[in-house]
């Protein structure tokens, strides 16, 4: 099982509209081509479930930068977090092995 984290320091933005990814991480999340936005499961430290919408803007900007919304503002409320806490995203890729067994 490989783990890939993902550090961000949160921005007044980040909490009082929607987490933007930062530019260097912008290749770990993916959007089906021809769709904007999809949802996302997460689960924080406490194994609550989430549903994050991952959307990027639809402009003509070479580099779209995706961004958190759906229930993001409702986690940031109920963590109590602020402008300047660092939240870590942990995305783990499950290899799952098939095999014929007698």
């Amino acid at each position: 099982m490989e783990q890939h984290r993902i550090p961000k320091v949160l921005s007044p933005t980040d909490i009082s509209h929607r987490l933007a990814i930062p530019t260097a991480n912008r290749g770990d999340f993916e959007i089906p081509t021809g769709q904007h936005a999809i949802n996302i499961e997460v689960t924080d430290t406490l194994e609550q479930p989430w549903t994050f919408k991952l959307s990027i803007r639809r402009n003509n900007n070479p580099n779209p930068r995706p961004v958190f919304t759906g229930e993001w503002i409702r986690f940031v409320k109920e963590k109590g977090l602020r402008a300047g806490d660092r939240v870590v995203f942990s995305r783990q890729q499950v290899e799952v092995m098939y095999g014929l067994y007698s």
